[in-house]
């Protein structure tokens, strides 16, 4: 049984039927709105993966995507409404507001020297309290890292989360396949006509030596998740396989099997 683990997200999703370019207008349109160039790998992703169902509950957007500095000015105006301009505001939310009154009172092409501008691409599905994001000064390479900010973090305590947009992109895939909080990508295969097989084992070795799963492909989620994952795809069977190592589990190692039935 041959294994091919060399496979990107994108190429996930095209061998599940997502392979048409549905997302090549929203890409354009994004980049003639705010005059930028995307990155490659994140444009070869959005083509397949625009609004795509199996992602709906998947820590990316599908379907939007923005600057930064697009929400720090729409909370400046929330700010300024709320506190700046309220005679009666309570002093612990202007002091807490401050930075932001900062940055309301220079020119914005002064911004960058005071904190960096992210183009933000996801969050955490559900909670909502961590956002994934680009710095805009990586917009320019193919495959950039991703960081990540806390909702109670300061505008610049933006922290590395992956090396690079298709290993987050990977692990987000990943995730979602082996159904690692929502049951969505089962439910979406199935109805789709794909078999789709999650199995869970308590024995890593043994499990990986039974279910054909190389386990030295695994890849560290330990700044995105809590495991390690693998994804590859058997050509001769026709058989996508993800495999999950989440250690301290009941059952540590998880394999999901998906193939047309």
């Amino acid at each position: 049984m041959s294994i091919n683990y060399n496979i990107k997200a994108d190429q996930i999703l095209g061998i599940l039927g997502y392979n048409q370019p549905a997302g090549e207008g929203f890409l354009n349109g994004f980049e003639r709105e705010n005059n930028v160039k995307l990155p490659l790998c994140l444009r070869n992703f959005y083509k397949v993966a625009y609004k795509c169902p199996l992602l709906s509950t998947a820590d990316i957007w599908t379907d939007d995507m923005f600057f930064y500095y697009k929400q720090i000015k729409e909370e400046i105006e929330d700010f300024k409404k709320d506190y700046w301009d309220d005679p009666e505001a309570d002093d612990e939310d202007i002091e807490r507001t401050s930075f932001w009154k900062f940055l309301y009172e220079i020119p914005e092409e002064q911004w960058p020297e005071h904190v960096a501008d992210y183009l933000e691409i996801g969050s955490d599905y559900g909670a909502g309290v961590v956002r994934y994001g680009i710095c805009a000064d990586d917009l320019d390479k193919d495959d950039p890292p991703v960081y990540k900010i806390f909702e109670d973090d300061e505008l610049t305590e933006w922290k590395l989360l992956c090396n690079s947009l298709s290993e987050y992109l990977f692990m987000v895939i990943c995730d979602v396949l082996l159904c690692t909080d929502y049951y969505t990508a089962g439910y979406i295969l199935q109805e789709n006509d794909w078999n789709y097989n999650l199995c869970s084992y308590d024995e890593i070795e043994e499990a990986a030596e039974l279910t054909g799963i190389d386990i030295s492909t695994m890849k560290s989620q330990e700044n995105f998740s809590r495991g390690k994952v693998t994804c590859g795809y058997d050509e001769e069977r026709k058989m996508l396989i993800v495999a999950g190592i989440y250690e301290g589990d009941k059952y540590p190692f998880v394999v999901c099997n998906i193939s047309k039935n």
